[in-house]
């Protein structure tokens, strides 16, 4: 009988590491090596975090990284329309249309590049309204007027920042704190504007201090709207006038404005590709990071196996011995409860 009963707990016991797969599934089994497998276990579902977040951040970056390249895009096409007014003939007022759409579209780029709620490019909305007005030769040229946040809050970004307590006109320029863009001037409080980077009181035809004056200071100040609140799209921070202001440019002066702005583009479209290849290198970080939390997952859960698991070949072996080691334990009480019945048919 206690032959019997040892069988029977081998047997339960065989029978359940082939049903789990697991020599040890419980601390009494081995209290060392449950231990270090439960541990293990917890880095496993950490590390398994981990990835996920990191999915998430390489989703992110994705969608950042195709924003820059359309933006970059964006900005080839702009400067292409600011060569385009160099040729004789050309309608400069329907070219700055294109270009005003282009700058619209700059806008919408960087503001709908953003993934599960984030954006990287402007983390904040761009509140912008279009406008318009008519210049000395009776056309109507449009322009993007820039207002702050809804919430008075900072925020940065690859492509857009707003500084809090700023009143009026987010930045959007080209500098050492990721920025593109920037504006011709700041509203204030009052509602009065005010010149950014100390710009001449008297609009020059470059937008800076000692350019060269136009002989109608109308005409210049719709070209050049540096105190008027307007916003010039695609501009850094010294000189403030717009690609879709090129319409009203005088004749004398186009070969100057487009030379000029095909710089600033120029240097819009480094910055630009500057920052994609910065996303470009972080995507790649992250696909690193990604497989790497990947291999040692795989490796961890190759190192719990080795401790815990069972060698399901031995074990079904080790079973059907059991199995085989029972059948004679009950044969053999058979044997044993019917031997005194044998012994009494000998006396009959």
């Amino acid at each position: 009988m206690a032959v019997l009963r040892h069988n029977d707990s081998t047997h339960a016991k065989m029978q359940d590491v082939i049903t789990t797969g697991m020599r040890i599934s419980e601390a009494a089994d081995n209290a060392a090596y449950w231990s270090i497998a439960t541990d293990m276990r917890n880095t496993t579902k950490a590390t398994s975090t981990v990835i996920d977040a990191l999915e998430l951040g390489a989703a992110l970056v994705d969608v950042s990284y195709q924003g820059m390249e359309d933006l970059i895009s964006i900005t080839s096409e702009i400067k292409t329309k600011i060569m385009a007014m160099k040729e004789p003939g050309v309608d400069r007022y329907k070219v700055s249309s294109e270009i005003y759409e282009l700058e619209k579209q700059f806008l919408s780029t960087t503001q709908s590049s953003s993934f599960n709620g984030r954006n990287l490019l402007a983390p904040g909305d761009l509140h912008y309204t279009e406008k318009s007005y008519v210049d000395g030769n009776g056309k109507t040229l449009n322009y993007i007027e820039m207002s702050p946040p809804d919430t008075n809050v900072a925020f940065g970004g690859i492509v857009a920042s707003y500084t809090k307590g700023k009143v009026g006109i987010i930045n959007i320029y080209g500098d050492s704190n990721l920025n593109v863009f920037g504006p011709a001037s700041y509203k204030n409080a009052d509602g009065s504007t005010s010149a950014q980077n100390g710009l001449a009181d008297t609009p020059q035809a470059d937008g800076m201090t000692g350019g060269v004056p136009h002989p109608d200071p109308a005409k210049i100040t719709a070209w050049l709207p540096a105190f008027n609140g307007r916003t010039q799209i695609g501009m850094g921070t010294d000189d403030m006038f717009s690609a879709s202001h090129m319409g009203e440019v005088p004749d004398d002066l186009v070969e100057t404005a487009t030379d000029l702005l095909l710089k600033r583009y120029d240097d819009i479209h480094s910055t630009l590709t500057d920052r994609a290849a910065t996303l470009g290198s972080l995507s790649m970080r992250i696909d690193m990071q990604t497989d790497f939390n990947r291999t040692l997952t795989s490796t961890i859960q190759k190192g719990i196996g080795r401790l815990v698991d069972a060698d399901m070949n031995d074990a079904s072996t080790k079973l059907k011995a059991v199995q085989a080691q029972v059948q004679l334990a009950v044969q053999a009480l058979n044997i044993a409860n019917n031997a005194p019945s044998l012994l009494m048919q000998l006396f009959r």
